[in-house]
């Protein structure tokens, strides 16, 4: 019996990266020959879906030369490209600028899938930075030593400095110089990645609380959209916040009479 051969996907394939990439860049394309603003930012935002489409693709298949979060993080760039078209509050925004307010859910989702990604680095770097700390508390620091010419490390306070008295004697006659800690390139280097990791969990839920708010506005719309779509959470699917978006984008094009 011939077995069949299970063959490479093509370029556009509808479920590889190749794919959804190819129609996020004709969206982006057609975005940036647009004259209104709305259009523009409507179809800069067609273009992101298209983006997240090709980065959860990524996600699912082969290595690329690109990664995921890479492409999460060069979409959120874009979606708020778009945002900074419109204003989506205020007295002079028209309905559907509120309306947009569904794109702050998928910045906060966009977050949350970059965060996923890097959570295991985010531990690692916890655990090793927790260990640092640990044991470099236990070990006594060195104040600066002075010279008998009045010279050491750094030079000595300026005389001119307005705290300079304060820094000779301290509260009980003992040195005042604070305790000098050395940080190994490593350690802060860790400590900044660590930082921008966990930092895509604080934005996520900014985002996701200011579409809670924005959406308050906007009720009769978002209720509809959501007995439609089904309600979106931050543990949803990338697929379910593509479907979302779009339906929601589908409605504004009709009620802004966009092409």
């Amino acid at each position: 019996m011939c077995q069949s051969v299970k063959t490479a996907p093509t370029p556009l394939d509808p479920h590889h990266a190749e794919y959804y990439l190819h129609e996020a860049k004709r969206m982006k394309h057609r975005a940036d020959a647009m004259v209104d603003k709305l259009g523009k930012a409507v179809n800069y935002v067609d273009a992101a879906l298209s983006f997240m489409e090709c980065g959860k693709a990524m996600e699912e298949g082969p290595l690329e030369a690109k990664s995921p979060y890479t492409m999460y993080s060069e979409t959120v760039d874009l979606i708020r490209y778009a945002m900074r078209l419109k204003s989506h509050s205020g007295p002079g925004a028209r309905q559907e600028d509120k309306q947009l307010a569904v794109l702050f859910r998928c910045l906060a989702l966009l977050y949350w899938q970059m965060f996923r990604l890097k959570k295991d680095h985010a531990l690692k770097y916890s655990k090793v930075l927790l260990d640092y700390f640990k044991t470099s508390s236990k070990v006594p620091s060195t104040p600066p030593c002075w010279s008998d010419s009045g010279k050491g490390t750094g030079g000595p306070p300026s005389s001119l400095s307005p705290n300079a008295k304060h820094l000779g004697r301290g509260s009980h006659g003992g040195s005042a110089f604070p305790s000098v800690i050395s940080i190994p390139q490593r350690i802060h280097q860790m400590a900044a990645n660590h930082l921008n990791i966990t930092n895509s969990v604080l934005y996520s839920y900014e985002y996701w609380e200011v579409a809670d708010n924005l959406a308050q506005e906007n009720k009769e719309f978002f209720n509809y959209l959501n007995t439609l779509s089904g309600p979106l959470t931050l543990h949803s699917s990338i697929a379910h916040a593509v479907q979302y978006t779009r339906q929601a984008l589908q409605w504004i094009r009709i009620s802004a009479k966009l092409n």
